[in-house]
């Protein structure tokens, strides 16, 4: 029964693992053709290409644990495989907020003196954030490598069972995801004032008529929203794949979680490219085209 139930989550995982294959790499193409055409004033196709670039890394790390995790559980280079796992996973986190503050620089309407001078010093500040969080991150890995080094005195076939410590350090690594998942919630927020404020202020002008600017502030509330419930999604089911892979290890709570989790990076990059109409365009053009290469073909 375990076994068709494994069979089953890795078949889903699979499918999920496509489907952001053929997202993320969409937006990775997209996203470079642009940044290269434009290259200056091209912060969007920056953060997008950064973004699904991440994505496509998680994807692959979720993939390769599922795989090899039965095989190799205790083994240096697999503890190191689950380091680099938080680590990419917080960098995705963080071209998510620096979108979300894209979106909130561009289309919010607000004129409070804080935050026109949070808006004219955005890009050095989660620059800075960024970078700091990352020091802080490499840190914290230096530390685990030197408990694990003093713990094999520097021999790395000695088997690493996976005890508390692990349990501990990997929850550290994780702490460092709550500053962009802060201003990420921060920056939806001024977006959800921003069309509060909007549609109060225009309700006489615009009756019975389409507002741009509200369609807009929709348009990317509701990515963000999606963002958010697969995010909460994955940062609920990451504690569940860490303690079932402690003594004694429970091969189903990691499969169930870890295919929670893949959700995350794999949908998202959908919503992404529906909510983007040039990327949208770009890809039914390509749709066009392989169907057409198919028809000749036969």
């Amino acid at each position: 029964m375990q076994v068709a139930i494994l069979g089953l989550l890795m078949v889903v995982a699979v499918a999920e693992f496509l489907i952001g294959l053929v997202g993320n790499g969409v937006l990775v193409v997209w996203s470079f053709v642009g940044w290269v055409r434009k290259f200056k004033g091209s912060s969007y196709n920056l953060i997008v290409l950064g973004l699904a670039g991440c994505r496509f890394l998680l994807q692959c790390l979720i993939m390769v644990d599922l795989i090899l995790f039965p095989i190799f559980q205790s083994s240096y280079w697999f503890l190191c495989l689950s380091v680099f796992w938080v680590v990419v996973s917080q960098a995705s986190l963080w071209f998510a907020t620096f979108l979300s503050l894209f979106y909130c620089k561009k289309i919010a309407t607000i004129e409070h003196p804080v935050y026109l001078w949070l808006k004219q010093r955005t890009c050095g500040l989660s620059v800075g954030c960024f970078l700091g969080c990352l020091m802080i991150n490499l840190l914290f890995i230096a530390q685990m490598d030197l408990n694990l080094y003093s713990a094999s005195e520097g021999n790395s076939s000695v088997a690493y069972p996976l005890s508390s410590w692990y349990y501990v350090y990997m929850l550290q690594l994780n702490a460092g995801s709550g500053l962009p998942f802060t201003v990420f919630l921060i920056s939806s927020g001024v977006l959800i004032v921003s069309l509060y404020r909007h549609h109060k202020k225009m309700k006489v002008h615009t009756a019975g008529r389409n507002d741009a600017q509200a369609t807009a502030h929709i348009m990317v509330l509701k990515s963000l929203v999606c963002f958010l419930v697969l995010y909460l999604v994955y940062v609920v089911a990451s504690p569940y794949s860490i303690t079932a892979k402690l003594s004694p290890v429970s091969l189903t709570t990691v499969f169930v979680s870890e295919t929670l989790m893949a959700a995350y990076p794999s949908l998202h990059s959908v919503i992404l490219i529906t909510g983007n109409p040039r990327v949208k365009q770009a890809c039914q053009r390509i749709l066009r085209k392989a169907v057409r290469v198919q028809l000749l073909g036969l």
